[in-house]
């Protein structure tokens, strides 16, 4: 409401949602606050469907989508500390990690990334660097060694450029030329997009259109275009919206049963995620199906999974969500995230 006003399409879309929560559900406005991941699935479904037909406003989503997302950017954004002003754990934390290893993360913003800059340990967000690109194969180039990050709900600081591309396109085919498309991808310098994959890639990598923001303070103190970045929004049919992003959880279902550690930190499996659900349960599979295994001459580590759980009530509901893992072959810390977690979590216990 600060950015757009009292009389939008987003107020709109809610009154229609309160409609159709009290016509289909018997649920009244005064009776029961709007939850907002329902709110954002009827949305998806809206345009994802295309219900709209020709009213339908982008590709990238309809107005009160593209609202909330850049509302949800900005909100993290603005209260996520500078890479030299994070609590220490995170610090600890990204010294931990080995050059070897995977973190796959469903959160929007960039704090591990700040992190891992302030320490200066490299790391890239995708799944492969090649050294050569060809027709059927490419060549996996491994000399240089790196953490990976793969966010797989998006991030705060990644923008989308297809539907600016297809608009500028279609200008073109016009005899038309604009500069006013789009702020961040108008002029690329202006809060440095880059696309996040670098080196050989193949032209048609969905990769290469997901640009990451050098200057992305820049972009959130100040610019007021509509546009969005690019996230999935916390809908309970999020992943309907990861097909720019899909060869980021590409083959995960398959990963696992070589690493000789698997941890998760601050997911609890809410019902609604039942397709994160699916992945961990195939990975965490895989981590136990080699378990009698020595590889390289080390044991694995038990599974470790860190979450904060204020009583036993939530303890036996956290237990039960992670029910798939071997009790045999499980530790947990149900104390948050904090310095004792990073020891609990980078500890060799076998």
């Amino acid at each position: 409401e600060a950015h757009y006003g009292l009389d939008t399409k987003f107020h709109r879309d809610l009154d229609e949602y309160l409609n159709y929560r009290e016509a289909c559900f018997g649920i009244r406005a005064t009776e029961q606050p709007v939850d907002f991941e329902q709110f954002m699935s009827y949305l998806d479904i809206e345009h994802f469907l295309g219900l709209r037909g020709s009213k339908t406003w982008s590709s990238e989503g309809n107005e009160s989508q593209i609202m909330m997302r850049k509302a949800i950017g900005q909100i993290i954004h603005e209260r996520t500390p500078n890479a030299d002003k994070l609590p220490d754990v995170y610090y600890r934390f990204a010294e931990c990690l080995s050059l070897h290893d995977y973190v796959l993360s469903t959160n929007y913003d960039i704090v591990l990334e700040r992190a891992l800059d302030h320490v200066g340990k490299p790391y890239r967000l995708f799944p492969h660097r090649y050294k050569t690109v060809g027709l059927q194969t490419n060549t996996v180039d491994s000399d240089l060694e790196e953490l990976v990050i793969l966010k797989l709900h998006g991030s705060v600081d990644w923008f989308y450029d297809r539907h600016y591309l297809d608009l500028k396109s279609v200008l073109t085919e016009q005899g038309l030329t604009s500069s006013n498309l789009n702020t961040v991808f108008d002029d690329l310098d202006r809060y440095g997009a880059e696309p996040i994959v670098a080196g050989p890639r193949s032209p048609d990598d969905p990769l290469l259109h997901i640009h990451r923001l050098k200057k992305v303070d820049d972009y959130y103190a100040g610019d007021r275009d509509f546009n969005a970045p690019f996230i999935l929004s916390p809908s309970a049919v999020k992943f309907v919206y990861a097909s720019p992003i899909l060869d980021l959880w590409n083959g995960l279902g398959r990963t696992g049963g070589y690493n000789l550690g698997f941890s998760v930190i601050g997911f609890s499996l809410p019902e609604h995620d039942e397709y994160i659900k699916i992945v961990l349960y195939k990975m965490i599979s895989n981590y136990h199906s080699w378990w009698d295994e020595k590889m390289l001459g080390v044991l694995k580590h038990n599974v470790r999974l860190v979450d904060f759980c204020k009583d036993s009530t939530a303890v036996t509901e956290y237990k039960k969500n992670y029910s798939f893992v071997d009790a045999d072959r499980v530790e947990y810390m149900f104390e948050g995230f904090s310095e004792e977690a990073v020891r609990f979590l980078f500890k060799s216990s076998r």
